[in-house]
């Protein structure tokens, strides 16, 4: 499978799977067989290559992967096991070796403005492999020293080495007007643009494209294609070049190419931005329409176009006819035996005649020039973030959106005779999903066993876990088996929006944040034993010696302490470890014949201790010199005297605040008048020998050390989007310590879906006169209600509690 959804037509269907049928595809034979850990988030498609002899001498299916941090993985598909609990090969497409500057960085998400690609843009689009020399072609995006490039690369699978020429720095200048445009020209911006398509490999010629990130700044749609050899570009086309927009994305999708055609002919469908109706020049725009391009020699000839009817209010409200890819089915009996099926934010399916697509019908109330068009499957606005699927006369959609009570919607199947679509759904699955929908994945022997395999990734804001779902991919009402159902075998890693199953060889593949899930058939094999962690965590106030054991006798033990999910690619358990601070440790146990066990967690709390210095003397951690604030005042100090501490007193005047016995370590609250006091912290030990420090502070009144918290106004300017909110906590009156932020969102009368809030950061410890800045959070879908919302902000420090409201805009 060197490309996204198995070929050049990108329907979704691999008919040549004759291990996984619908009879032992259910949660007793068929479940997650193991993962394998990467850097970053996996935007791309994994590609599946088999029977490779790689540069370890030995033979594998390999399952390529590339991250947002620039790295691309070499894993063998199969196992995790042994030597291949290890990738083959991994690179990083940061350094100097694939044509980077030192230093470089992938780019920071909050650099393009957007976080629909984070934490970090790296590796976006699907790779594609030309199969013949063994390449595999990719776009990354890097930082260095300040600037921002965009390189196309050409990697050796066999050993990941760049190919002779590679990799070469995509650039591009054209005739134009349009937003940012400077004397009549408009430059690609390798920041600004978002490589979110999949690339496409056909007759020796690399193609791919470009939308932006979140809809911000002077962006454009692009087009690029060049020789796969020489990597020289052979065309380049800005989609408008005379306004702004037009980005291609198809919620990461490829671009279909239709090989019966000489040369090659392209279809590539746009979102929001200017239209100029034919015929085709250097200054045409293209935006929210279905272009045909004749691709012969490497070129981008556009041929043919179909603009929707409502094209201008489309652009108004943000609704893509481009966020969903383009379906372009086998040949059909009929009148029209060629079509191309286009589903965007609006929720119309369309299907048009890709050999005369039908331009745009000016002053229609429907789309006239379509084949077929059909508006009433969803509500307007609630549409498609996916490219459907096709299979033995059949048509699968999962809309992203809701109906008309809220409701998230259904997977669809619709049936296709002699070229007519039916207008309602034949089945629904029995499974609602929110944002974005779903892809559908078909595998099935021929027209003979059929399954519908889709991911549910709504959880992808929350970190919660992606969803893998099986269905009769004759019937969706049958569900055939969900990855949740016995998550402790199964769950799958944190759900990435837009994944797409990869189904092939008896295995499917899906790809998550850090990490990639292989399920298969279990062929009778049980879990592994999980390891028993010892002590099972707590709270503590001394080191503990941690022990790990599992009772399968056979299996490794495989552990992580820095919260990540472990795999066989962890840290290997072979003894005692020392745990001193907080750390949450979770382990699996691997073994031969055995399914990974499941992930064993202890999470060790320590009790705040001051640490003692190593000579004599006294270590104040709390309060500081000259300190200001309410009561209760925190203590926390730690006191070394020779032969060890025997009374350890806190004074002030001749009064006895505190006093530890045998102990050199003192850790309270007390409550004290306010006013002025030098406290006096003093340690000795049975001989009498003594050490001591002082703190002068101050206990203000509650009515007078105080703090504010103050924010700005601010937009959201799309639905979807999200904004890190600074929120400023000023000290009054001496104040120091730490305010503790919380937030709520507050919506317009009427709002059904509102934006989400979290605090991102929390403000530094106060220690002075200046004030210090946390961070709010605040997240939308592409559901929420457009309107006028009201961020509200709480910061408590002990009793003192302090309030602002902020108000702000979804449009």
């Amino acid at each position: 499978m060197p490309t996204w959804r198995y070929d050049l037509a990108h329907a979704g269907q691999n008919t040549n799977e004759t291990a996984l049928i619908p009879t032992n595809i259910n949660g007793t034979s068929f479940g997650k067989l193991f993962s394998v850990p990467v850097d970053s988030t996996v935007y791309a498609q994994p590609l599946y290559m088999p029977g490779l002899k790689m540069s370890d001498g030995l033979v594998h299916n390999v399952l390529f992967v590339a991250t947002e941090n620039d790295s691309v993985y070499a894993f063998d598909a199969d196992s995790n096991l042994g030597a291949n609990n290890k990738p083959i090969w991994q690179i990083s497409l940061l350094t100097p070796a694939h044509g980077a500057s030192s230093g470089a960085t992938a780019v920071p998400y909050a650099d393009t403005g957007s976080a629909d690609v984070a934490p970090t843009v790296g590796v976006t689009g699907t790779p594609a492999i030309n199969s013949a020399t063994n390449t595999m072609y990719l776009v990354a995006a890097t930082k260095e020293n300040g600037t921002y490039f965009s390189r196309l690369h050409a990697i050796n699978i066999i050993t990941g080495a760049e190919q002779s020429g590679s990799p070469v720095n995509i650039t591009a200048t054209v005739s134009g007007t349009g937003a940012g445009s400077s004397g009549g020209k408009v430059t690609f911006s390798p920041l600004w643009q978002n490589q979110r398509p999949a690339v496409d490999y056909y007759n020796g010629y690399v193609y791919f494209g470009y939308a932006s990130h979140g809809d911000k700044n002077n962006w454009h749609g692009w087009l690029f294609a060049y020789d796969a050899t020489t990597l020289k570009q052979t065309a380049v086309l800005c989609v408008t070049p005379n306004d702004i927009g037009g980005g291609v994305w198809g919620s990461g999708s490829a671009f279909p190419i239709d090989t019966s055609v000489s040369g090659g002919r392209m279809f590539v469908v746009t979102g929001n931005g200017g239209w100029s109706s034919p015929p085709f020049t250097p200054g045409t725009d293209f935006g929210e329409s279905v272009i045909a391009f004749n691709i012969a020699n490497g070129n981008l000839t556009p041929t043919d176009e179909f603009t929707a009817f409502n094209y201008a209010s489309l652009n108004t409200r943000d609704w893509d006819q481009g966020s969903g890819g383009l379906l372009m089915l086998p040949d059909q009996q009929g009148a029209n035996p060629h079509l191309l099926i286009t589903v965007g934010k609006e929720g119309r399916i369309t299907l048009l005649n890709r050999d005369h697509l039908g331009g745009y019908a000016s002053g229609a109330s429907s789309n006239t020039n379509a084949v077929q068009d059909i508006s009433s499957v969803v509500a307007s606005g609630q549409g498609f973030w996916m490219t459907p699927a096709y299979w033995n006369g059949n048509v699968y959609v999962w809309s992203g959106g809701s109906d008309s009570s809220g409701t998230p919607n259904k997977g669809m199947l619709f049936k296709i005779n002699s070229g007519v679509m039916d207008t309602s759904p034949d089945s629904q699955t029995t499974f609602t999903s929110a944002y974005p929908g779903a892809f559908f994945s078909i595998s099935s022997n021929g027209a003979q066993n059929g399954i519908a395999w889709a991911l549910k990734t709504d959880q992808f804001n929350t970190n919660g876990p992606a969803v893998l779902y099986a269905f009769d991919a004759t019937d969706l009402s049958k569900t055939l088996y969900e990855s949740d159902s016995n998550a402790t075998r199964d769950s799958a890693g944190p759900a990435n929006k837009f994944s797409v199953p990869v189904v092939t060889n008896g295995k499917v593949y899906v790809a998550t944040r850090r990490e990639v899930d292989v399920y298969g058939l279990l062929n009778g094999a049980t879990m592994a034993a999980a390891p028993v962690i010892t002590p099972k965590g707590g709270t503590f106030s001394a080191t503990q010696l941690v022990t790990m054991s599992t009772a399968t006798s056979s299996a490794s033990i495989y552990y992580a302490l820095n919260g990540s999910t472990p795999t066989a690619a962890s840290t290997l358990y072979t003894g005692p470890i020392t745990i001193g601070s907080n750390t949450t440790v979770k382990a699996i146990a691997v073994a031969p014949g055995y399914l990974q066990s499941s992930v064993s967690s202890a999470m060790f709390t320590f009790t705040s201790q001051c640490p003692s210095p190593s000579a004599n003397g006294i270590n104040v951690c709390s309060p500081i010199q000259g300190a200001s604030g309410l009561s209760p005042v925190s203590i926390s100090a730690g006191a070394t005297v020779a032969g060890g501490v025997y009374r350890f007193e806190l004074w002030s005047g001749g009064t006895k605040l505190a006093s530890v016995s045998n102990s050199g370590v003192m850790s309270q609250a007390l409550s004290l008048a306010p006013g002025s006091y030098q406290l006096t912290f003093t340690a000795y030990n049975a001989a009498g020998t003594h050490v001591y420090a002082t703190r002068n502070i101050t206990v203000a009144s509650s009515g007078s050390a105080s703090f504010s918290l103050s924010g700005g106004p601010f937009v959201i300017g799309w639905r979807g989007g999200a904004i890190h909110v600074p929120i400023k906590v000023t000290p009054s009156g001496g104040f120091t310590g730490t305010v503790a932020l919380a937030c709520s969102v507050s919506p317009p009368s009427g709002g059904v879906s509102i934006p989400a809030c979290t605090i991102s950061a929390q403000p530094p410890v106060i220690t002075g006169s200046s004030g210090v800045t946390g961070y709010a959070y605040v997240t939308t879908k592409t559901t929420t209600t457009l309107g006028n919302y009201t961020l509200n902000l709480k910061g408590t420090s002990g009793s003192l509690a302090k309030s602002i409201s902020i108000p702000f805009t979804v449009n």
